[in-house]
């Protein structure tokens, strides 16, 4: 069956692409896509899952989805669109795989000799260009702001810009802070050096801004390999140290994520 709020499993391959599988039946297999197109495909396998789960007939050999289909999934509607621009109809062809001819799979007794192994998208027979553009085109028009396809190497460019991009936007969330932040809370991003010389990731939350160029935070998280930090610990920073920052609540959650979130969920650090 097709569930329409489907579980999305992934794996990266040698060469940095990614899979996307559901855990419906038969499964949806999003064919690999480039090394920063993990959150678009993760978004696309929930999208099409459920909108199969909604068919009453069989599996369709091409489906058409626009943002309306977007909006009506509980697990999108609230994060996308990204875009307010390139709204438009995209259509999807469904490749049903099945067991070749002669294959030694040993299927249970009361298996359908015909049922599919997997349904994978792919561009209509009349796309004129690659894969990697198709996923950039159809992402793009569902609402999803997807990046240009890179390789692994890519996402330390896109680390630094999003850090040159995080100077820029500092004189405004300094004046925000002062300000009181309307009942929400302000934590950046940035990094320790480990005991071998690596660089660890944490957050802390600014207590005092009232020097320009230093900020006083507080060590919102234990560090695992950098010898002399603690939990709770004062620290003044250089605000050029900082990486990052995220704006929210205990009750309204997450309401800015930054700007290396959505980097991470494009690499398949972290899934959405």
């Amino acid at each position: 069956m097709l569930f329409d709020k489907p579980i999305v499993l992934h794996s990266t391959q040698a060469d940095g692409r990614h899979w996307l599988t559901t855990m419906d039946i038969p499964p949806l297999k999003i064919w690999p896509v480039a090394a920063n197109h993990c959150r678009v495909g993760h978004f696309l396998a929930t999208l099409i899952s459920a909108k199969l789960a909604s068919l009453k007939s069989d599996i369709p050999e091409e489906i058409t989805l626009s943002r309306s289909d977007v909006a009506s999934v509980d697990s999108l509607s609230g994060r996308y669109p990204e875009l307010n621009t390139d709204a438009g109809d995209v259509r999807i062809r469904l490749v049903v795989m099945k067991s070749p001819e002669g294959s030694d799979d040993q299927e249970e007794p009361d298996q359908d000799d015909d049922s599919p192994q997997f349904i994978t998208p792919q561009p209509p027979l009349d796309w004129s260009g690659d894969y990697d553009e198709w996923i950039v085109t159809i992402g793009r028009r569902l609402g999803v702001d997807v990046p240009e396809p890179s390789d692994e190497k890519g996402y330390e460019k896109a680390m630094a810009k999003a850090a040159a991009e995080l100077q820029q936007r500092l004189p405004l969330l300094r004046q925000r802070f002062l300000a009181g932040m309307d009942g929400l809370n302000l934590g950046f991003k940035v990094g320790l050096t480990t005991r071998k010389g690596g660089r660890e990731y944490v957050w802390v939350r600014p207590t005092d801004w009232s020097q320009e160029e230093t900020v006083v935070c507080v060590l919102e998280n234990q560090p695992r390999d950098c010898k002399g930090y603690k939990l709770g610990q004062t620290l003044s920073l250089p605000v050029d140290e900082l990486l990052d920052y995220a704006i929210g609540s205990e009750s309204a959650g997450i309401v800015e994520p930054g700007l290396t979130q959505r980097i991470a969920e494009d690499y398949g650090l972290v899934i959405p």
